[in-house]
């Protein structure tokens, strides 16, 4: 079993950057790879239609540059995918709408080998992560105790008790998700500021990292000197319209620029 790139990073008290990907497609994860400038890449797989074979594909392809995967998973089914997820090596997992203590508790349990160790629920597996023999050995064990743990804070019931929730065991960083708790909570933009900066007070407290995500660099400096570390930065999709949606108008104005003057008859 390969190491996990994202595991050694935080162990070594690194920062990351990372980008997001909708498109379950390996070419997508091997352009990022080739890159050389990110740690890991996050296939938002809670937001597009994907199968279990994309996720071996995307495996495999993060492996041919030794680029971090990472998952994000929508809470329903959200126990099975990320087992599924692991078994074809992605190295870490974002669960969404992380409402309660025990949502967080699941989650951690779902990754953690089911070992009186580690007392998780990931049990042997003959899945890609451990062929061709059958997971459940030593180093086996070593590896999935080693899946790195997202969070997502941003649902209005999760700050019922906040402290509680991010006092979990296994949380290796928090996501902060303004938009699902402006809908979950009804909340005017001041507030959600303001939460968002309870957010980062309770990280802070119980020493868990918050990752940013950023669309573009305009903030990035500062956030650094705020402190924080580890970004996900653009996705591909995004990326790919407003890069056409410039490239095209850039063209129309040329165009019409170049239109030929009527001709004037004497």
């Amino acid at each position: 079993m390969r190491p996990n790139p994202i595991r050694e990073k935080l162990s070594a008290g690194q920062p990351t950057i990372a980008t997001r990907v909708l498109l379950p497609d390996p070419a997508v994860i091997e352009a990022v790879g080739q890159t050389g400038v990110f740690d890991y890449v996050e296939f938002l797989a809670e937001y597009n239609a994907f199968t279990l074979h994309d996720l071996d594909a995307i495996g495999r392809a993060g492996e041919l540059y030794g680029l971090g995967t990472m998952i994000k998973l929508d809470y329903e089914q959200n126990h099975y995918l990320a087992q599924r997820a692991v078994g074809s090596g992605f190295h870490g997992v974002l669960f969404a709408d992380m409402r309660t203590r025990d949502d967080v508790e699941r989650a951690v349990a779902s990754v953690r080998p089911d070992t009186p160790e580690h007392g998780g629920t990931y049990g042997a597996a003959a899945r890609r992560n451990a062929r061709p023999t059958y997971g459940g050995g030593e180093q086996y064990i070593a590896r999935v105790a080693e899946t790195v743990v997202g969070v997502m804070v941003e649902k209005r019931e999760s700050f019922d008790d906040l402290d509680a929730l991010l006092s979990v065991p296994g949380i290796d960083f928090v996501q902060w998700g303004p938009t699902d708790f402006r809908m979950s909570s009804g909340g005017s933009t001041a507030e959600i500021d303001a939460v968002r900066q309870r957010v980062f007070d309770a990280c802070r407290r119980h020493g868990v990292p918050a990752r940013i995500e950023l669309g573009s660099l305009d903030e990035f400096s500062d956030l650094t000197a705020q402190g924080f570390r580890h970004f996900s930065l653009g996705i591909d999709l995004e990326m790919l319209y407003f890069g056409w949606k410039q490239l095209g108008t850039e063209a129309r104005e040329l165009l019409v620029e170049a239109e030929p003057t009527a001709a004037v008859l004497p």
